[in-house]
């Protein structure tokens, strides 16, 4: 039986109040706050964080699959996950899907994945989704969205939690829509498709799957479902007739916000990390339809280091105001400088190392230096290395601030500097970064840091990503 072998979840450390955003428009709050992807993040960096917390201490080359499921890609007319699978070192035959158009594309991508375990045409397969959708200015979604993304690792050995089964229902609402044309997603009447669209099919679909594995609503321990809200949240509940205390997964709508496609598999998650072996758990998806699927945790359940039930991804004191939040969200100009005109050839040279993080070991000196080049920067020997994984965490040597060129966001004061750094890495590398998710008085020599991968820049008409440092988040 295929089950859930790892996971991993990724929510950025900005937030902004929801009083912020009501003040600054002059609307009603809906309480607490939303997570809110940094300037240099979009659905495919957050995708490559949540899959680097899947994988950690895992060997990257035993994954057959890579499925990505989003309604926010950075591309059109490109496939994410190629690029995600690059960066996290899968191997080069892996199959790569993107899952998109629907919110309910993560538990699609879910099941995909599950019936190709099942069927023996993968043994192992990475689901990873995630959103940063952007939301019209004084529209609900601007203060209900959250972004997050959330990877699974699906297989058939002992695992966190085995999948017993699935449901699904289609009805094609009116609901949101977002045509190729389209900067923001539409809503004809959320009310409507409230009432007649998730009150209607996450129900159904959730009845269907009791019914299908011949067990009662009183036997799943807790039920991971998708809503638009923390009201229609309450109301599900109320239509499954289930305790809303106990049964009832929090929403996570007052410190995260709704992710989109990820976000009943973080909820699912954020059960798994507290469940007690043979506990059931529902886990269900919602758009132009539902998916629903019946999890059973196992002796493993709980066992990893709690990061959605232990509060380390739900809370940050890193807040924005309304202003720096458009700017986050490419809503309005800051008026940076553009950087100087990047090789769109070299950086195709260079993915091999440059997205996978790779540096090179010199065979006659043995030093460890970053970036790849044909020549050893310290003996001089030609040809003569190997490429080394390098470490993701380390310390700054020295670091400057460059107030002449800032990461494309303007605060209040006018000043916003891009701070970069020398860091030397746990492996003995060093490396010279642009720093990112950091303000000016968090740096110091001696702190220490994690490489994240981000967007660099976007020049030639392409989106230029690669590794930055962040301040490490404890």
């Amino acid at each position: 039986m295929a089950g859930i072998l790892s996971y991993g979840v990724y929510v950025p450390v900005w937030r902004i109040s929801r009083d912020e955003i009501g003040k600054s428009l002059g609307r009603p709050s809906m309480g607490g706050e939303r997570s809110v992807a940094s300037q240099d993040e979009d659905s495919l960096t957050m995708a490559v964080e949540a899959g680097l917390d899947c994988l950690a201490g895992l060997d990257p080359k035993d994954i057959d699959g890579l499925y990505f499921a989003t309604v926010s890609s950075p591309f059109k007319e490109k496939q994410a996950a190629s690029m995600i699978a690059a960066a996290l070192d899968l191997k080069k035959d892996v199959y790569t899907f993107d899952i998109t158009g629907s919110l309910r594309a993560g538990t699609l991508a879910t099941k995909a994945a599950h019936d190709a375990i099942e069927a023996g045409g993968a043994k192992k397969i990475l689901v990873i989704a995630a959103d940063s959708r952007r939301a019209m200015p004084q529209s609900d979604i601007e203060q209900t969205s959250g972004d997050g993304a959330v990877a699974l690792l699906l297989g058939e050995s002992d695992g966190f939690a085995e999948i017993e089964d699935f449901s699904t229902t289609v009805n094609p609402i009116l609901g949101t829509w977002k045509r190729d044309e389209d900067n923001y997603p539409k809503v004809f009447d959320a009310r409507f498709d409230t009432q007649y669209g998730l009150l209607k099919d996450v129900p159904q679909a959730v009845n269907q799957l009791v019914k299908k594995c011949n067990i009662e609503m009183k036997d799943v321990s807790k039920f991971a479902l998708y809503s638009p809200d923390a009201r229609s949240h309450l109301n599900l509940a109320r239509l499954l007739n289930i305790d809303t205390k106990a049964q009832l997964q929090d929403s996570l709508f007052t410190t995260v916000g709704i992710t989109g496609t990820a976000h009943c598999l973080l909820l699912l998650i954020a059960v798994i990390e507290v469940a007690k072996p043979e506990q059931r758990i529902i886990c269900c998806s919602y758009g132009e339809g539902s998916d629903a699927f019946l999890v059973k945790a196992t002796e493993r359940g709980g066992e990893r280091k709690r990061k959605v039930s232990g509060g380390q991804y739900l809370t940050s004191n890193k807040k924005l105001g309304y202003g720096r939040f458009l700017s986050f969200k490419k809503e309005i100009d800051v008026g940076w400088p553009e950087r100087e005109r990047s090789s769109v050839v070299k950086y195709w040279r260079d993915a091999d190392w440059l997205l996978p993080l790779y540096g090179m070991r010199c065979k006659e000196c043995e030093t460890l230096q970053y970036p790849i080049s044909r020549t050893c920067m310290v003996c001089g020997q030609k040809d003569m290395y190997e490429k080394v994984k390098l470490a993701r965490k380390g310390k700054i040597f020295s670091y400057t601030h460059d107030y002449l060129l800032g990461p494309g966001n303007l605060p209040a004061d006018g000043i916003n500097p891009t701070t970069r750094a020398v860091v030397d890495l746990e492996d003995g590398c060093r490396l010279w970064l642009e720093l990112t998710d950091n303000e000016v008085n968090e740096v110091n020599t001696g702190s220490v840091v994690e490489l994240t991968f981000r967007l660099l820049h976007q020049k030639s008409d392409y989106r230029f990503y690669g590794w930055k440092g962040r301040p490490l988040k404890e």
